[in-house]
């Protein structure tokens, strides 16, 4: 790659543009946790109730639970997508595996939905892991999910296969589509369930006083469509999310092709702090708290 652009001007350096979203992605990060603090400490008994699954939704997504997970999303998403770098992204096909990760995120908050109305909102509230008695299930859960990231990152920064070989040869040939875009999307679905998985300490609270809200406002109906309303609203910001990130991946790799192995690096060292943070936290859950929860 030539070391100046068409019009003369130097190119911007791989390192910094990633750099530079990453700071994006803070920003939004740290904007959303406010967003979860107000949510926390505000009144909502007079709120309407669609503009409080809304709320609520927005709380879930950014909150303490699920949030430490957000910048590692930035490099599951380069690294899913990493045979393209051949190919131009485009950002229809961004938004297509966006699409998947907001699927998956919604996938859950569905299930979750479901347990909380068979068992009662208390199955709900008793996956807390901010109360007194905080949810064992939940902790370990959550450190799996920082294991399983910690082990993804050390695979792909050390160049081995996340696949066993034969996994690779079976879909060769039983997928018609072109190599790699049924695995993407399905990784990044699997990614999007993770997330709102790792969440469950919060969301699962959340989403069961809002359905005591809306029982207690309208009955059947009303829970149901505000079950919806949160759905959307959580699916919504995933898939803004990956919007970001899909613009910024075709100007990374479409411009700066030499470059990609250094942002794959970058994107599983990323990783794999991010692994090492949920698990710490997970094993350290009062240092968790104390540093996050309002």
């Amino acid at each position: 790659m030539s070391s100046e652009m068409a019009d003369g001007r130097s190119p911007t350096p791989a390192w910094l543009s990633y750099a530079g979203l990453l700071a994006i992605f803070v920003v939004v990060i740290a904007a959303g946790y406010a967003g979860f603090r107000a949510f926390a400490s505000a009144d909502l008994a007079g709120f309407n109730l669609y503009l409080l699954a809304v709320a609520a939704g927005v709380a879930s997504f950014f909150s303490p639970c699920a949030f430490p997970l957000l910048p590692s999303y930035l490099s599951f998403y380069y690294l899913a997508g990493q045979e393209d770098t051949a190919v131009s992204p485009g950002i229809g096909r961004g938004l297509k595996l966006g699409l998947s990760s907001a699927l998956g995120v919604m996938s859950f908050v569905l299930v979750l939905g479901v347990v909380i109305a068979i068992l009662g909102a208390g199955a709900g509230k008793n996956l807390s892991i901010s109360g007194p008695e905080p949810s064992q299930f939940v902790r370990g859960f959550r450190g799996v999910v920082g294991l399983i990231l910690l082990t993804l990152g050390i695979m792909q920064l050390t160049g081995r296969n996340l696949k066993p070989r034969f996994v690779d040869a079976f879909a060769y040939r039983t997928r018609p589509q072109r190599e790699g875009q049924r695995s993407a999307a399905a990784n990044l679905y699997l990614y999007g369930l993770g997330y709102n998985a790792a969440g469950m300490g919060c969301t699962g609270p959340i989403l069961a006083g809002l359905m005591l809200s809306a029982l207690a406002s309208g009955g059947f109906g009303s829970a149901l469509s505000a079950f919806v309303v949160f759905a959307l609203t959580m699916g919504g910001l995933m898939l803004i999310v990956s919007g970001l990130v899909a613009a910024s991946r075709q100007t990374l790799i479409t411009r700066l092709k030499a470059a990609t192995p250094r942002i794959k690096g970058a994107a599983s060292v990323l990783l794999i702090g991010v692994g090492l943070f949920n698990l710490y936290t997970a094993l350290n859950l009062d240092i968790f708290l104390d540093l996050l929860f309002p």
